[in-house]
């Protein structure tokens, strides 16, 4: 199997008082076999992976980024492909400039940044970044009054999103204990296929029992329970604003037993997921 050893990502801020001037954006589909060009751009590029992995070496590092993973890429810094895609590939990116542009920074000078975040992490599982991303996508193709202007904040908004979340996930890491962080970000990186507590415990290194029981304590939740929270969040995502099926929801977000998604998702949400799906309908219908 094909491993690529990843770099520590950087921290990149950038001082920008006011909205990024957005330049343009779009979504990548290929079927197979996909290879990054070699690009070097006056302008900063952030992609987002919907689907499959796209193996991508940025200013030296290379990175193998799968569903859900952004990357950010500051203007005039090289990226190219250093290996092609296996199956389908999907990513949605966009180009806007900035005065001062991103720059790598250290920890205890992060202060005084309007955007701050790593250079590539996993995004918010709850789907909000990719629904900013594609109203983004949206403004652009509209030619009204305000669409420039919306745009510009439109992409601010969605790097402040970033922001956020690495600020929220900071904050989170700091009141809990080791092991419990690494189970919940190993867990943000796998949720969407299927597997099990000793499973999850040999990746990270720790007994399941004590794993399981650190893990419940800490949370408050078991980590079967948590595990099936981010799944059956994301799923309504799907639902709500990609009109998949149930099943392909069900399959999309790792559960393997289409009834027993359905069973934990009444249980959770007090409504099955065709009601679900069917109220979103009506109230776009209507």
């Amino acid at each position: 199997m094909f491993q690529v050893t990843q770099s520590q990502p950087r921290m990149l801020g950038c001082k920008a008082p006011e909205p990024l001037p957005f330049s343009v954006c779009g979504q990548l589909i290929s079927p197979s076999g996909f290879l990054h060009h070699r690009r070097c751009f006056a302008e900063t590029v952030l992609i987002l992976v919907t689907k499959g992995t796209l193996y991508l070496n940025a200013n030296g590092s290379p990175f193998a980024l799968t569903a859900g993973t952004y990357i950010l890429l500051p203007a005039g810094e090289e990226h190219f492909g250093f290996r092609s895609s296996e199956g389908s590939l999907s990513y949605l990116w966009a180009h806007f400039r900035t005065k001062q542009g991103f720059e790598p920074v250290h920890a205890d000078d992060a202060k005084g940044y309007s955007y701050l975040l790593p250079e590539t992490a996993f995004a918010s599982p709850s789907g909000r970044t990719a629904q900013l991303f594609h109203q983004l996508m949206d403004l652009s193709l509209e030619e009204q009054l305000y669409t420039h202007s919306m745009s510009d904040y439109a992409v601010s908004l969605l790097l402040m999103e970033l922001s956020q979340e690495y600020f929220r996930t900071c904050s989170i890491s700091q009141s809990l204990p080791g092991p419990v962080v690494s189970a919940r970000e190993w867990i943000k990186n796998h949720y969407f296929l299927p597997f099990d507590l000793p499973e999850l415990a040999a990746a990270i290194g720790y007994s399941a029992d004590y794993l399981s029981s650190l893990f419940k304590r800490s949370m408050g939740i078991s980590i079967v329970r948590y595990t099936n929270r981010l799944r059956i969040k994301t799923a309504k995502t799907l639902l709500s604003n990609y009109g998949v099926s149930i099943k392909e929801a069900a399959f999309s977000c790792g559960f393997s037993d289409e009834k027993y998604f359905m069973k934990m998702f009444k249980e959770q949400e007090g409504i099955s997921p065709t009601q679900y799906k069917h109220s979103f309908s009506r109230r776009n219908i209507n």
